[in-house]
This record gives structure tokens, C-alpha cells and sequence, in this order.
């Protein structure tokens, strides 16, 4: 009978069966992990791909319905400062004068503070 581990009686057999065994599960090892590199990178750019169509296709029309929307703010605030806020503000300086060249010409709410 024949023990096919009879070779194994040294140390140095054994050395060299656990730099063969090592070796042989590093290389394994290496292509696995390249593998699992190589599917990453992969999806990386499917992803990144699905990313920009998505911005493509759904953000930008999205951007420029707010811009629209922006510029219509901005011409209805345009439009009521003009129409609503400036009339107010003449006719509060028009009165604002008025009380004040009545209470020059009458002398009342004058300050005798100026003695």
C-alpha cells in the first residue's frame, strides 16, 4: 500500500507543499478580487450612465419650469411695486408734506426746544 502523504516526513517537504498551497490560494484570491473589481467599475458606470439620463431627462425641465416661474415672480413684483407700492408711497410724502407745511404755516406742533 501506498500513502501518497509519505513524502511529507520532513520539514522542508512541508515548506515547500505550504508555499505551493499559499500561492496557489493567493493567485485565487487575486483573480477573485479583480473580478469583483472589474463588476464594480461595471456598475459604477451603469449607474453613473442611469445618473445623467435621469438628470437629463427629469431635472432639467424641472430647472427650467422654476426658472420660468422665477421670471414671472419677478415681473408680477415688478408690476405691483409699480402700480400699487410707488402710488402709496407719493401719496404718503404728499401727505406727510401737507402736515408738515400746515403745522409750519399754524405754528402748532411746533417744539420750543430750539430757544
Amino acid at each position: 500500500m501506498s500513502y501518497p502523504l509519505l513524502f511529507l516526513d520532513s520539514l522542508a517537504n512541508w515548506r515547500d507543499v505550504m508555499i505551493i498551497a499559499v500561492g496557489s490560494l493567493t493567485f485565487v484570491v487575486l483573480a477573485v478580487i479583480l473580478v469583483a473589481v472589474v463588476v464594480l467599475g461595471l456598475a459604477t458606470r451603469v449607474l453613473i450612465r442611469r445618473a445623467n439620463q435621469l438628470l437629463n431627462d427629469e431635472v432639467s425641465p424641472l430647472v427650467g419650469s422654476a426658472q420660468e416661474t422665477l421670471d414671472t415672480v419677478r415681473g408680477t413684483a415688478s408690476f405691483v411695486s409699480e402700480s400699487t407700492v410707488t402710488p402709496i408711497i407719493r401719496v404718503y410724502g404728499v401727505v406727510a408734506g401737507a402736515k408738515r407745511a400746515a403745522s409750519v404755516i399754524t405754528g402748532i406742533g411746533r417744539s420750543d426746544s430750539s430757544e
